[in-house]
């Protein structure tokens, strides 16, 4: 998240004594950046048909006999 980097990117400015106090101040709030699990597919995986570079005609009854 955008504000644990900013955190962490401030420490080496902030006094040394005041260190502990921002880590446990992160520590108590890390719950809150804890994703839920991810829930589970409602249909299978599939890997899709990957589309034509060029344009194929399809052979025609016609055009078969004239060739």
């Amino acid at each position: 998240s955008v504000y644990l980097i900013h955190e962490l990117s401030c420490m080496p400015y902030l006094s040394p004594g005041s260190i502990p106090k921002r880590v446990a101040e992160l520590d108590k709030q890390a719950g809150q950046f804890v994703l839920p699990e991810r829930r589970e597919r409602s249909y299978p995986r599939s890997v899709k048909a990957r589309p034509q570079k060029y344009a194929v005609q399809k052979a025609n009854k016609n055009n078969a006999s004239q060739a």
